[in-house]
């Protein structure tokens, strides 16, 4: 636990100092010249980017993870769901927090074509920390819990693809900087490495601690 402890106070840090930065500058260095020839390439295009952020909004994410959580626990994988809950409420607290601190603007028209709608700062991205946190949830699921092949495959493919296209389609959309997405993929990580922690940590040894 103490080099998982190590790992997450690095990781927070590095994440930490990045939204400094954000906070700091409209952009950082390779956001436009990256954003730029995301748009110009053919994939991932406009609806299967409008469908990744369907799918990654707070909002749906929140009520797919609460339907997850739900059919864990009456499962019987209670502390899986007891973590994924948490980290749902956890979630859009600090997605709130951190753009209303940051407060960084949104990519300007004149650098890159604007091609969806948003409501919030920047920074972080809301959907790829929303969907990496859900999805990357997903993904440790398939690879922990007892699943049919046939399942474990369609969770674990479907998971990675989301992983994969989240952050490209936000940019491509022109909603966000690619540095803005980096900060979405590393709040959610934060979440995410706290999370699995608490399940590999033996019960038995924290009930020891805590009589």
């Amino acid at each position: 636990m103490a080099l998982v402890a190590a790992v997450w106070l690095a990781l927070l840090g590095l994440t930490l100092a990045l939204s400094w930065l954000a906070a700091a500058h409209d952009t950082l260095p390779g956001d436009v010249a990256i954003a730029t020839r995301a748009q110009d390439l053919p994939f991932p295009g406009e609806p299967l980017s409008d469908a990744v952020r369907a799918i990654t909004a707070t909002e749906a994410v929140l009520a797919t993870g609460a339907a997850v959580a739900l059919l864990l626990w009456l499962r019987g994988y209670r502390r899986q769901a007891a973590l994924l809950a948490a980290g749902l409420v956890i979630l859009p607290l600090t997605q709130y927090a951190v753009k209303e601190i940051v407060d960084r603007p949104r990519p300007d028209p004149e650098l890159v074509e604007l091609r969806a709608s948003f409501s919030s700062p920047s920074f972080p991205s809301g959907h790829v920390m929303s969907g990496a946190y859900l999805y990357g949830f997903l993904l440790y699921l398939a690879a922990s819990i007892p699943l049919p092949p046939l399942g474990r495959w369609a969770v674990g493919l479907t998971a990675s693809a989301v992983l994969a296209l989240s952050g490209p389609a936000n940019v491509y959309l022109g909603v966000h900087w690619p540095s803005d997405v980096l900060g979405g993929y590393a709040w959610a990580l934060l979440l995410l490495v706290a999370a699995f922690a608490a399940d590999r940590f033996p019960a038995g040894r924290l009930a020891g601690r805590f009589p």
